[in-house]
């Protein structure tokens, strides 16, 4: 079955759910893909001026497909709870949820911030949203090669 075909399949099990292609490079696409569908990414931060933007907000038990750098589904993750705090105000447990890097708090304040300035909104006393979810169904090894 091809992608397409998956996708419809994701798409009638789960009509309402979003789509997360998460990080700003294909390189981050497939890495912070890949942790979510291994289980070690349970977290992700968005700013909240991208999220109040967004039309599609996230909500706590929303599901999402999340996909890699070719928008192939990976996942799905259903979200299980937010937070809103200022960037300075990120706890060591909420970092380490991210599981990126070492998982501490400093890789996290180190790499968010670099992110945060590359798409030209950040600051230390920015407000974030920190959204936690749980992956429900791996689909990435359903799918033949």
């Amino acid at each position: 079955m091809k992608t397409n075909g998956i996708m419809a399949l994701i798409e009638s099990k789960y009509p309402k759910a979003g789509h997360w292609v998460l990080g700003d490079s294909p390189s981050m696409h497939d890495e912070l893909a890949e942790l979510i569908a291994k289980g070690i990414k349970t977290a992700t931060t968005c700013s909240f001026h991208s999220y109040e933007s967004d039309e599609d907000k996230i909500a706590v038990g929303k599901h999402y497909i999340v996909s890699d750098s070719k928008e192939h589904p990976v996942c799905i993750a259903r979200v299980r709870a937010m937070h809103l705090m200022q960037f300075s105000e990120m706890t060591e447990e909420l970092a380490g949820k991210e599981g990126e890097g070492d998982r501490s708090l400093l890789h996290w304040q180190l790499e968010h911030q670099r992110f945060f300035e590359r798409v030209g909104d950040f600051s230390p006393d920015m407000e974030i949203v920190v959204i936690e979810f749980k992956v429900v169904e791996n689909i990435a090894e359903n799918i033949p090669a």
